[in-house]
């Protein structure tokens, strides 16, 4: 009789849950840099996202990006776009070995806590 089947699957089910959930995490990525960091930043009203771009290091090689989602967007008096967003990134990325190469993380429900900033992998259509 197969008596440790449903337990083994269990088990099994378990263990790739645990593996599977800390493959991923953002543990290893720095937090958000402050102003002096910035680079670049980007309004793009079509895609709904607030793009900024640092450079860790200074050295002005952009190495972590995020992207935070547009609730609002006005012009100005004079013409300047102004937006309201989320207050935490929705995506983030990060050149770990700053060689053009970014790993992409979620942020899945949106509220800058690790537990749930993950890496983004795209499903594929094949």
């Amino acid at each position: 009789m197969r008596k440790h089947k449903p337990r083994f699957h269990w088990i099994f089910g378990l263990v790739c849950c645990l593996v599977m959930g800390g493959i991923g995490m953002a543990a290893d990525m720095p937090n958000e840099p402050g102003e002096a960091n910035l680079i670049h930043e980007d309004v793009n009203i079509i895609t709904g996202l607030y793009i900024r771009e640092y450079s860790l290091k200074g050295d002005e090689i952009v190495d972590y990006k995020t992207a935070r989602q547009i609730i609002f967007y006005e012009n100005n008096k004079f013409w300047n776009t102004v937006v309201e967003t989320e207050e935490w990134p929705l995506f983030y990325w990060f050149d770990q070995n700053r060689d053009g190469m970014f790993d992409q993380y979620v942020d899945q429900r949106v509220e800058g806590k690790r537990e749930y900033i993950i890496l983004y992998l795209p499903v594929s259509e094949n």
